[in-house]
């Protein structure tokens, strides 16, 4: 079967009895209908008996904790892995869809959780790579890149630049426009506002309610929630591999609540009462960033992290805040000076000596070592704790730290003998998490920390950041996710084109006020926040920016 196959036009909201357009009624025929699908892994079933269908113009949530068989469920549908059981229909006739090819001939396209690029060519190469595009050169072919981008996923970069000089959420938008230029019939958007501030967030949505109006059936894939109700119709849940419940959301029965029950099997409250006891504003900070600056990015930052605090840092894509971690940690050459206690930070080896933790915003690339076990990831900054005389592997310790470790996170499967990248992307970032526990670290820098990360996991990775700053740790936590920062911090400072343009207290974080302050729309007279301290200008100083 080809994709030949002529698309259904824009919906008719009558049709629909005022549901938003776009949206086509069960009736339809669906252009994707899975059913009883199964696939088994050396003899363990990860997925059994799914049904999954999808209408022309509908957008289907597909919702369930880090491991419950999303992913899996995908690949099989886009060729990556072929079921045990089951079969696929695409309007209504067979399908056999043996590898990604096959899918992409009958108009399914996918932008995967992980980021697939290559970082070494062009922005302009890489959108149209293998297309008729691609025979204009030079300039012309930049140009060509440049209005495409801009007019389907409103990003506006230089058409020569490389994709690895891109930030994480500019490199999703340039996914989401090499999926949507070629026209699909079926759209998958696996986590696809992981990385994106909520003014990216919106145009992500726009150009997805603009495919809707074309007759393209997307497929939403998404820990976030509330976002699953403003985009999607219908949500079908799975849990341990089974599909457990279907919800309408038009229906006020299909809650926040009712979905996160039907996903974890019980009432999951993320962020409680969390009565802290406050941090003392006098005391030394075990982490003082002071003028901080990287070449186009950032501009004089100063902030200061005391013992048991978290301060929260946000910002739009380009406001510098996906250079932030990595200056300080060492990754990135920078201005000004970091320290960790009394000791200048100067790269990764000193900030890890000198007790600082990196829970990195891309796991994949920069947390997680993929092809080792668990237990040696887990284990792998804390070499100190596991070896003896000679440097001599001590086993049974390293089991045990490993076994603790992965009863303490929930990690899944339960064992630390497991590939680290067979591991669904909310226990890999379990894993880097332990990490730093075992190693004992006293400043973490958590960039993104529960980026595709599932209501479940969430919980759990809160109460370990909990945990911490009540033993004394410094928490310095860069995040996009609004509802994150507004329920952790105890200080949110937003970042505007490479400055702190100010500092809101808990009390006053609110959702509109911070993204007033990060979209440059506030001001210190038309907002209310605190005013910015003064600089920091050593670790014996209380004041931060």
């Amino acid at each position: 079967m080809s994709h030949d196959i002529e698309i259904d036009g824009p919906v008719d909201q009558q049709e629909l009895g005022g549901r938003p357009a776009g949206v086509r009624t069960a009736s339809a025929r669906p252009v994707v209908a899975m059913r009883g699908i199964a696939k088994d892994f050396g003899g363990v079933r990860v997925l059994n008996d799914v049904d999954l269908d999808v209408h022309p113009g509908e957008v289907v949530a597909l919702v369930g904790e880090n491991g419950a068989g999303k992913s899996t469920l995908i690949k099989i549908l886009t060729g990556l892995y072929t079921a045990s059981e089951g079969s696929i229909e695409i309007d209504g006739e067979s399908a056999l869809i043996r590898n990604p090819a096959d899918a992409e001939r009958l108009g399914i396209r996918v932008i995967h959780q992980d980021r697939h690029l290559a970082g070494r060519l062009t922005v302009a190469e890489q959108l149209f790579l293998g297309s008729r595009s691609a025979f204009l050169t030079g300039r012309a072919l930049d140009r060509r890149a440049e209005r495409e981008l801009l007019d389907l996923v409103g990003l506006d970069v230089p058409g020569s630049t490389l994709v690895d000089e891109l930030s994480v959420a500019e490199q999703q938008l340039l996914q989401l426009a090499i999926a949507t230029i070629t026209r699909p019939r079926v759209l998958v958007l696996d986590e696809p506002t992981a990385p994106l501030a909520a003014g990216d967030v919106d145009r992500l949505f726009a150009t997805v309610r603009a495919l809707q109006e074309q007759g393209v059936a997307v497929i939403y894939i998404s820990h976030y929630l509330q976002e699953v109700r403003d985009i999607a119709s219908r949500v079908v849940v799975l849990r341990n591999g089974e599909r457990v419940g279907e919800l309408d959301l038009a229906d006020r029965d299909a809650t926040l609540d009712a979905i996160v029950q039907l996903m974890v099997g019980r009432s999951v409250e993320e962020f409680g009462d969390r009565e802290r006891v406050a941090p003392s504003s006098m005391a030394e900070p075990v982490l003082a960033i002071d003028d901080l600056t990287v070449a186009e990015r950032l501009h004089g930052v100063s902030i200061a992290v005391r013992p048991g605090e978290i301060v929260g840092v946000t910002g739009l894509v380009g406001s510098g805040l996906e250079e932030l971690a990595d200056a300080v940690t060492g990754l990135r050459t920078h201005g000004g000076t970091v320290r960790l206690g009394r000791t200048t930070i100067r790269s990764p080896r000193a900030f890890v000596r000198a007790g600082g933790a990196c829970v990195p915003a891309n796991r994949h690339r920069d947390g997680i070592l993929n092809r080792q076990s668990v237990r040696e990831n887990l284990t792998l900054a804390a070499l100190d704790r596991i070896t003896g005389l000679g440097g001599l592997l001590r086993g049974r310790r390293e089991r045990a730290i490993a076994g603790d470790l992965v009863t303490r996170l929930d990690v899944r499967p339960a064992n630390d003998t497991a590939v680290a990248g067979s591991l669904s992307g909310g226990n890999q970032q379990k894993v880097v998490l332990g990490r730093w526990l075992a190693a004992g670290s006293t400043v973490f820098v958590l960039d993104q920390p529960t980026s595709g990360v599932d209501i479940g996991s969430r919980q759990q990775i809160y109460a370990e950041i909990d945990a911490l700053v009540a033993q004394g740790a410094g928490v310095l936590l860069v995040s996009v996710d609004l509802e994150e920062l507004i329920g952790l911090a105890d200080r949110v400072l937003v970042l505007y084109r490479g400055t702190i343009r100010t500092e809101l207290p808990r009390s006053q974080a609110t959702a509109d006020t911070i993204l007033a302050w990060s979209t440059g729309a506030a001001s210190s007279s038309s907002a209310e926040a605190a005013p910015l301290p003064e600089p920091v200008d050593g670790p014996d100083r209380g004041d931060s920016a």
